[in-house]
């Protein structure tokens, strides 16, 4: 009986294995756009975290946060103002810390997590772009804008680089959304909205979202018959008063400053700080205007192909392709990302200011504005060129991708949270329990960036402090500053009148000696000891 009943359940089974197998594949068809999407933001997500505990680059400025948001976090101070910026006397707002708090409570104070959680922040900017394609134009555009987004090689290392301008991109695609919502489709109450991401970007790079406003003015003008506030004139006067609010502290700290940042903000705008001509705006000449299109191509382009290697034939073939497609465009949301993003671009024409210094970060929030543009155009190509240009752009920013994430940490110049965790763990371990102070040179001068290491990682981690009186026993840390190898020298000299060398190690780009101190022997003026 036993026997009989086998070739029917036999079938039986293989009935139901062809009747799911139909349905896998009828879901797959019906989800596939999702489905890709999911696989490259797994994708990207993963090039965004992956061994930030060994790569991440934590320095000055990120040593500074730190301790900021320690302090924080202890309930010890809550600031007005955040990071300073380019020009001297400005500051930008506090977001950039608040923000860096929980992140850093989630990871018990490790800047590893901390900088991948933000990671995590920039790869949701893959799904918004797709998001941005499906609602204002269509699937394949969003789906093109998301692998370019997630793929790129500079765009993954700026959401690596773990300081106040990485998050910036996936508010600005917000901003985008917002804008296409309240321009396009006449919803008034998305004006709250455009306000809350124009505040925080404010707050998180200033130098880039200040080109936010006339932008954002220029796209009211050009869609003012679609602006209807009409009785919702509330959502108006509601997104001016969420802009402001967001500016209350940095008020407070004007106000008890005798309006410090607004001195020099207004000196540097009309040319007396920050300048060498004493102008800080210009009718450009030539050779500006040829200097500057050099760069935007260097900012923009090198999203698309980090080496940079095309002949100025085939450059100016792109851009002239790029341009047309989208001039012969009557999609209203491509208009308005195409004259956001040439917003900064023209005005930045007339800049003669900061001493003439342009710096890459000044346009990472429109780098979101040229990638959409950018999928659209390629959306407008056969199939097998498309898959051509991608399988292109894979392989040029792949190969950097890889060779980035498997570096080791032992370079002659290479200083990451890696090998600076192991020059405190050589300390510890060679101190054992006797007690001993750090000195440490780092070209900034001030180190941060150590300060906030030695109180995470060595007290806290390896229950291993320095003392806070001068001992006998003494650790000198040094990184190398291939700019300024006599100001090492000068330092190493000058150590070298308070101790003895008893024992030297070197990690990568970092350099360890422990010294015995002369008797009656103080530290040197210049030298900064950790407590």
């Amino acid at each position: 009986m036993v026997t009989g009943s086998f070739p029917f359940m036999l079938e039986f089974f293989m009935k139901w294995r062809r009747l799911f197998e139909m349905d896998v594949i009828r879901i797959i068809r019906k989800n596939k756009w999702l489905i890709l999407l999911l696989v490259v933001w797994l994708g990207g997500l993963g090039v965004r975290v992956y061994r930030q505990g060994d790569l991440l680059g934590f320095y000055y400025d990120q040593g500074r946060d730190a301790l900021q948001v320690a302090k924080i976090l202890a309930a010890k101070n809550f600031p007005a103002i955040g990071p300073t910026t380019g020009l001297a006397g400005i500051f930008l707002g506090p977001f950039w810390f608040y923000f860096l708090a929980p992140l850093y409570f989630i990871g018990r104070g490790d800047p590893a997590v901390a900088a991948a959680l933000v990671g995590v922040v920039d790869s949701l900017t893959i799904l918004l772009l797709y998001g941005l394609g499906k609602k204002f134009v269509n699937e394949k555009v969003g789906l093109i804008a998301a692998f370019l987004w997630a793929f790129s090689y500079w765009l993954i290392r700026s959401a690596r680089w773990f300081s106040n301008p990485s998050p910036l991109p996936f508010f600005t695609v917000l901003l985008f959304w917002s804008l296409g919502e309240w321009l396009l489709r006449q919803r008034a109450k998305w004006f709250l909205a455009v306000a809350l991401w124009l505040a925080i970007s404010l707050q998180l790079e200033a130098a880039s979202a200040i080109f936010y406003f006339p932008a954002i003015f220029l796209l009211a003008l050009i869609f003012r018959h679609r602006v209807k506030f009409g009785s919702a004139n509330k959502y108006l006067w509601g997104g001016v008063a969420v802009f402001f609010f967001s500016l209350l502290p940095q008020a407070a700290f004007e106000i008890k400053n005798k309006f410090l940042m607004t001195r020099n903000f207004w000196g540097f705008l009309t040319g007396k700080v920050n300048t060498e001509s004493g102008r800080s705006w210009a009718w450009p000449t030539f050779s500006i205007i040829k200097e500057r299109l050099i760069w935007y191509h260097h900012v923009f382009f090198a999203q698309f192909d980090p080496n940079l290697r095309w002949p100025f034939w085939l450059v100016l073939l792109f851009w002239l392709f790029f341009l047309l497609v989208l001039l012969r465009s009557r999609n209203n949301f491509l208009r308005l990302i195409f004259l956001f993003v040439l917003t900064p671009l023209f005005f930045l024409l007339f800049f003669v200011g900061n001493y003439g210094h342009l710096y890459d970060y000044y346009l990472t929030g429109f780098l979101p504005g040229f990638i959409f543009l950018l999928a659209y155009v390629l959306a407008q190509l056969p199939l097998a060129i498309l898959f051509i240009i991608l399988l292109y752009f894979s392989w040029q920013n792949g190969l950097l991708t890889r060779n980035y994430l498997i570096a080791g940490v032992d370079g002659p110049t290479h200083i990451t949270l890696g090998n600076q965790k192991q020059i405190i763990r050589w300390v510890c371990q060679d101190a054992g329990r006797q007690s001993f102070n750090v000195d440490v040179y780092v070209p900034p001068v001030v180190p941060y960036a150590w300060d906030y290491l030695w109180r995470w990682y060595g007290c806290q981690k390896l229950h291993c402090c320095p003392a806070k009186k001068h001992v006998s026993r003494l650790y000198t840390i040094w990184e190398v500053d291939p700019p300024h190898p006599e100001r090492l020298k000068a330092w190493l000299e000058r150590q070298a009148g308070i101790g003895k060398i008893e024992k030297q190690v070197r990690l990568g780009g970092i350099g360890g000696e422990r010294r015995k101190r002369y008797e009656q022997k103080s530290l040197s003026i210049g030298s900064h000891p950790l407590l």
